[in-house]
């Protein structure tokens, strides 16, 4: 059992003492010097910061710190957290951890920090800086959520023990409500109209399915012919593509089957028909072989100069171009979240959606997808007005005039 010495160096008390620590990949056992606190009344002897060397050594005698835990914590998520979860986890969010969040605000702020010296006013203060006029609450969030599965990723591996450092820490600022935007029925029809002027009709198919099926784009891009049951009138949801990556569903939950509809049947049967595709092949194929549908390009180079409108003269309008109002193009989720609220709208109880979502909490569906427009608010409250004006109606009004004479006493 080691005791440590202290001792005074530039007027504070420094507490010299062994620990092994991680070096090159490999334990090492090295001597360390930390400082306790500054020379001062309240810590005037040796004596007098003999508890706060305390705090340091009784762990290293316990065997309670481990060597792993001297990592910067840098390191940690570069050699250890990110190797893990780019197994675990979708391509796409681990690239939005590593560049979004990792990169762009932690990595030099997180400087020289070691992970057993990670305390929560740390994190408070890093939240503090980042926070500006152009990062909000929410990217906060995801910050401190990053941040707080490192610590838990530490604590299962067996690294470190106690409190999770993020466990007190707090966001600054009111995070705003999240305002995904949906296409409704009339703008798919629209849009319908406007690519049908097209040569391809791949455009037109793919909003076809996502609006009828309420898809994810990435799992649109990952169906194949043969996840088409024709007897059972369903398609298997088994996998998506991010990029060039094919892999799972985003969850257990959204890996099932969903109905093909008669209209959806047509689209299929006409797409297969006029393709000629094998079994195994890609519904929506891109141009190189067996590689699914880029639908970034796809929105980039065809829907998107679709929906533009062009103000051109009449003698040019037979070229093709509409000259009807611009749809807004509201990314491929927009349908899904169309889908949601369009059948909220006819009435379909919220879990029901949630089934056809294939989400694991309708909450999610109730939050985040089904959205409430402004002409349906404006309808029920007009409802809700005619309602309670025939009420009062019905009741005879008092009468405030001089007909009604005071009774004896009143004034």
């Amino acid at each position: 059992m080691q005791r440590g010495t202290i001792i005074k160096h530039r007027r504070s008390w420094t507490l010299l003492y062994y620990d092994t620590v991680i070096r090159n990949g490999e334990r090492k056992r090295i001597r360390v010097s930390k400082k306790l606190a500054v020379v001062s009344k309240e810590f005037p002897t040796k004596t007098s910061v003999k508890p706060l060397a305390d705090k340091i050594l009784t762990p290293l005698n316990l065997n309670a710190t481990q060597p792993e835990s001297s990592l910067l914590v840098t390191q940690f998520i570069e050699k250890w957290y990110f190797p893990v979860i780019e197994v675990e986890l979708r391509p796409s969010t681990v690239l939005n951890y590593r560049v979004s969040i990792y990169e762009k605000h932690l990595k030099d702020r997180l400087g020289k920090m070691k992970l057993r010296d990670a305390r929560p006013v740390h994190f408070q203060r890093m939240l503090r800086e980042v926070a500006s006029a152009t990062i909000g609450p929410l990217t906060l969030l995801h910050i401190k959520n990053f941040l707080s599965g490192v610590f838990k990723f530490a604590k299962r591996e067996g690294i470190l023990d106690g409190m999770n450092p993020l466990t007190d820490v707090t966001v600054p600022g009111r995070a705003k409500k999240f305002h995904g935007k949906a296409h409704t029925l009339d703008e798919i029809d629209q849009m319908v109209e406007d690519l049908s002027h097209l040569n391809d009709p791949t455009a037109i198919e793919v909003i076809g399915l996502l609006s009828l099926t309420g898809l994810r784009q990435s799992e649109a891009r990952g169906l194949r012919w043969s996840d088409w049951n024709e007897i059972d009138e369903t398609l298997d949801i088994s996998r998506s593509v991010w990029g060039s990556h094919v892999g799972p569903t985003k969850n257990p939950e959204s890996e099932n089957s969903i109905p093909v509809l008669p209209m959806l049947k047509n689209l299929l049967s006409n797409r297969r028909e006029r393709l000629k595709p094998g079994t195994g092949d890609y519904i929506f194929a891109g141009s190189r072989r067996n590689q699914p549908l880029n639908f970034h390009n796809l929105e980039s180079r065809v829907i998107r100069p679709a929906l533009k409108a062009f103000q051109l003269p009449e003698s040019e309008k037979d070229v093709g171009w509409k000259t009807s109002p611009i749809v807004e193009w509201k990314g491929f989720h927009g349908f899904r979240r169309g889908l949601a609220t369009n059948l909220f709208e006819l009435g379909v109880h919220p879990k029901t959606i949630a089934a056809i979502l294939r989400h694991s909490d309708v909450n999610t569906t109730l939050k985040h997808y089904i959205k409430e427009r402004d002409t349906e608010s404006r309808s029920a409250l007009a409802t809700l007005e005619a309602r309670i004006k025939a009420r009062y109606d019905a009741i005879p009004s008092p009468r405030f005039g001089s007909q009604d004479k005071p009774e004896a006493g009143e004034k």
